[in-house]
């Protein structure tokens, strides 16, 4: 591999050159991301929700000052992550509330990078993301889990064609913002929050500020439907700017 083969792979794609060709690829992701969203699939996609639920309080705690200790994603698709810092403040409060929204905001900036035709560099972040973050994993599971999705995201990068690379970005995305909002909506129909104190992030967040829980699991609605949302909004006008 050289540096040109390296810079063409990360090269961009004007969007004004997209074409109904590439429609009909993000129609295809859409109507798989949707497929992977049903009750059969659900039982094994939902890990990759749980991946960047995960993250989500990694880097949340990370960017407000905490230490990421450890990483864990188990095979019942639950998972937990450790930070080290005062067990109270600021730092902790942001690390308690970065989970839910995380695949929403995540699928979100998939699509964004697909519209904008970033989907090559986009890809080739996220496979260091997750190489990186295999520095953390605390199990045998989290660490296929995560040279799973590091491998594929670096294959799509590597191997697959501009058109590809951002169906699968468009397709992920909206995976990821329809099930970060079927987790909240779960999380919501089952009060988790009263019936599992030691495990709810936004009973969690109620002990850290004395706000309600039901109040900081509104704030994951609010989060999450801006960023599905964002969604609609991206994918309509590009949709609108190619068949006009």
């Amino acid at each position: 591999m050289t540096f040109d083969d390296l810079e063409a792979r990360l090269a961009t794609v004007d969007p004004a050159t997209y074409t109904t060709a590439d429609l009909t690829v993000w129609a295809i992701a859409l109507v798989l991301a949707a497929a992977a969203l049903t009750s059969p699939a659900w039982r094994s996609t939902s890990v990759v929700v749980t991946v960047a639920h995960e993250l989500g309080h990694a880097l949340g705690g990370v960017f407000a000052g905490r230490k990421l200790t450890a990483l864990r994603v188990r095979l019942d698709a639950s998972g937990v992550t450790h930070t080290r810092g005062k067990a109270s403040g600021f730092g902790m409060v942001v690390c308690a509330w970065a989970g839910y929204p995380a695949p929403a905001i995540a699928g979100l900036l998939a699509v964004l990078v697909a519209v904008k035709g970033w989907a090559a560099p986009g890809l080739f972040v996220l496979a260091l993301l997750f190489a990186v973050c295999l520095l953390w994993a605390r199990s045998v599971f989290t660490v296929l889990v995560l040279v799973g999705c590091a491998a594929a995201s670096a294959a799509l990068w590597w191997y697959a064609s501009p058109v590809v690379q951002s169906g699968a970005a468009v397709g992920v995305g909206a995976f990821l913002v329809l099930g970060g909002l079927r987790s909240v909506v779960d999380s919501w129909r089952s009060r988790q929050w009263h019936r599992s104190r030691g495990e709810s992030d936004a009973v969690a967040l109620e002990t850290l500020t004395r706000i309600p829980a039901a109040v900081w699991l509104a704030s994951f609605w609010l989060a999450t439907a801006a960023c599905v949302g964002g969604v609609v909004w991206m994918l309509a006008t590009t949709v609108a700017r190619v068949v006009e």
